[in-house]
């Protein structure tokens, strides 16, 4: 799992959105192939619908990151990878920027980076919560199943939109991606956005270990979820996602010499 930023590639696409400089690699488009691939149900006007949908959801929950960047003196370029995406803040490097330069730039503060890092689930939810919206407005409306507990909604569109099965799975996988993402992205494992406000909150309460305290909870809530992705969902890519995760954050508890201690 990359979370560092990859460098540029001779193949980047490249544009700006709020102001804000954008540069999706191209492997970005294989992942999103592949995740499009189980939303669309082999259907292939499907797939490229579903390409779109992932590329806008990603891109709207990097967006809720940078504007808070802004917001706390930060300007900040976005890059969308083979793993997800990043907000990243300051200039980016390197000859084949395109003059990318940051107008200004300051470190954010504990409290700050909180609500920087909620930023991005808070814009997924919102775009979800304005298609849910749009639905209702053209008549239609929402079954709603559980998903481990939380209502989850199942959407019905009225009139001879009903008639238009792509245009309800878009609807449906546009609300599976920014629901369900922005909750598995505020987990508290480290480094997904629920980590980066647990590492800041413990930080905030203990300055000395809240660091390593953060890394543990990181590591077990990892495990854990890797370890019911495979035995309870067979999903080899939250196993693998889950489970790289744990073991970087136990990696990172050695590395600080926490790996043996108590709390």
């Amino acid at each position: 799992m990359q979370f560092s930023e990859p460098g540029p590639t001779p193949y980047d696409w490249r544009f700006q959105v709020l102001g804000f400089p954008v540069r999706v690699r191209v492997w970005f488009w294989v992942m999103a192939l592949i995740v499009a691939f189980g939303l669309a149900e082999g259907d292939g006007v499907g797939l490229i619908l579903g390409v779109g949908v992932v590329f806008v959801s990603i891109l709207v929950h990097e967006l809720g990151h940078a504007i808070m960047f802004r917001r706390y003196g930060s300007d900040c370029h976005i890059v969308l990878h083979e793993f997800g995406g990043l907000a990243i803040p300051g200039q980016e490097e390197g000859p084949s920027s395109w003059g990318y330069k940051a107008s200004f730039s300051r470190q954010p503060t504990l409290q700050e980076q909180i609500i920087i890092s909620f930023a991005g689930p808070a814009a997924g939810f919102i775009l979800a919560g304005l298609t849910m919206i749009l639905v209702q407005a053209t008549g239609g409306g929402f079954n709603y199943e559980r998903v481990f507990g939380i209502p989850y909604p199942e959407p019905k569109l009225a009139g001879a939109l009903a008639e238009n099965d792509q245009l309800r799975r878009l609807v449906q996988a546009s609300l599976w991606i920014n629901i369900w993402w922005g909750v598995m992205n505020l987990l508290p494992v480290y480094p997904l956005d629920g980590g980066q406000i647990a590492m800041s909150m413990l930080i905030l309460k203990d300055p000395w270990r809240g660091a390593e305290k953060a890394l543990w909870i990181s590591t077990v809530t990892g495990g854990v979820v890797a370890i019911s992705a495979a035995l309870l969902f067979q999903s080899l890519y939250l196993t693998m996602l889950f489970g790289s995760l744990a073991y970087s954050s136990y990696m990172a508890l050695q590395q600080m010499g926490g790996g043996g201690r108590s709390w």
